[in-house]
């Protein structure tokens, strides 16, 4: 709770993963890496995630488009900046790859914008603040607003079209999502579990929920007023369960909203993150409503885009190919392993919950000795030497491999946490792309019943 910006950081591992951005009219970004250290740079736009190779000059570009405005995070390495850009704009960006952070240029109409962005901190609450009465953490809320719009209205922005009306909404739906919060949070910090908020909480936050086409482009505001529908909805705030509580916002937004842009972006917001990171199994219901309300060609071609991604990783279809080497830097694929099935371990040394399946794992290799299945691991390591000392340690066993951190592989397995294990049949073939941990007692079991095992 120390900082807003925490939300946005939560919100980039529910992100899906693009490979570039598209080419037609929007905004266009240009970017000059001096002494670049990372070959690539990262563009978060919504609920998009673009990543831009940097060509042997440093340079690359994009173009983001089917939006009117986008508050958008520029990643490269482990450092990060936030720009502002409306349709139609052109900004280049240049920073020294060696110090994002103290180098970082932007070049445009929005300049005074990114400057302004970039030299301000939204500070959340202290946590002690949550064990205070709702009116007084309210009031103390309300007077951080007003500070920070204090501050907006007091800079130069002249030339930089709707950001200052922008700006001052993100603000406000930054420190709204707090409100969202304090509920919880009260019961932990004022040691409180049976606190209930009354009616006053209610209205405070229909107070906020607005529909407003222009904000349905700030991130802020698509994650209040999605959250907020869990909050406002009588029959669905008390469900707790994540799937089911996501298919109530969206039952409560298709109903209360009448602005089409708010209700599709809103409906869109809040399905897509969930497809990307848990598939389209048992997701009826979700989809039934998105693809009634949602019309919109853009977000629609996005969803179904995402369905089909999951559609190639069902049992059945072939597994997506890697390249990986071993200990001897041999290069293999997928194809050297035909012939027999194939268990793989998705894993890094630096995973404490790897490294608890490992005696499991090894104990299953044992039990399967001589049968016509191959034990794969696959090290998602950015560092290949510690890699390289795990594997001369000796313990571990079957096959093991250098895949890394960057690989395709991670992408069309839609992977984001390990261990993470997948079964494959003889050709290849998928049988369980989430399959069982070695320590778990169903997994022999499956094996077992292989045919031909």
């Amino acid at each position: 709770m120390k900082n807003i910006g925490y939300i946005t950081a939560l919100t980039i591992a529910l992100l899906p993963l693009a490979t570039g951005c598209t080419e037609s009219d929007g905004i266009r970004l240009d970017f000059e890496v001096t002494s670049p250290v990372s070959g690539t740079v990262v563009v978060v736009c919504h609920t998009d995630i673009h990543e831009l190779p940097l060509d042997s000059l440093g340079h690359a570009s994009c173009t983001i488009t089917d939006t009117d405005a986008a508050f958008m995070k520029i990643f490269y390495g482990t450092e990060s900046r936030l720009i502002y850009a409306e349709d139609g704009d052109t900004g280049t960006i240049s920073f020294d790859g060696n110090d994002m952070a103290g180098t970082f240029r932007f070049e445009g109409k929005k300049a005074p914008a990114v400057e302004y962005l970039n030299s301000m901190t939204l500070n959340a609450l202290p946590d002690q603040d949550y064990g205070l009465p709702f009116d007084e953490f309210a009031a103390r809320l309300k007077a951080k607003t007003e500070d920070a719009s204090v501050l907006l209205e007091a800079r130069d922005l002249k030339g930089t079209g709707n950001f200052r009306k922008m700006e001052d909404a993100r603000i406000r739906y930054a420190y709204g999502i707090q409100l969202l919060m304090y509920p919880m949070a009260h019961r932990v910090i004022a040691q409180d579990p049976g606190y209930r908020p009354d009616e006053a909480y209610y209205d405070v936050i229909r107070s906020y929920f607005k529909e407003d086409p222009m904000y349905a482009d700030i991130d802020e505001y698509r994650e209040f007023m999605t959250e907020s529908a869990h909050i406002l909805d009588p029959e669905g705030r008390e469900t707790g369960s994540l799937y089911p509580k996501l298919v109530a916002e969206m039952k409560y937004i298709s109903t209360v909203c009448s602005d089409e842009k708010v209700r599709q972006v809103l409906l869109h917001h809040i399905a897509v993150p969930y497809i990307d990171n848990f598939g389209t199994d048992g997701t009826e219901d979700m989809a039934n409503i998105y693809r009634t309300y949602v019309t919109d060609s853009v977000l629609v071609a996005g969803f179904e885009a995402r369905c089909d991604k999951w559609d190639r990783k069902k049992p059945g279809k072939p597994s997506p190919d890697f390249e990986a080497s071993g200990i001897d830097g041999k290069v293999r694929t997928l194809e050297d392993f035909r012939g027999k099935y194939v268990y793989i371990d998705v894993w890094a040394t630096w995973c404490q919950p790897c490294m608890r399946e490992l005696p499991h794992l090894k104990e299953l290799e044992k039990k399967f000795e001589g049968r016509g299945i191959t034990f794969l691991g696959l090290s998602i390591d950015s560092d290949r030497q510690k890699w390289e000392e795990k594997i001369r340690s000796g313990e571990l066993s079957g096959v093991q491999l250098y895949l890394g951190d960057s690989s395709d592989f991670l992408t069309a397995y839609g992977i984001r946490s390990i261990p993470r294990f997948i079964l494959l049949d003889k050709e290849g073939n998928i049988i369980n792309s989430r399959m069982t941990r070695p320590s778990s007692g169903d997994t022999e079991k499956v094996l077992s019943a292989l045919e031909g095992i």
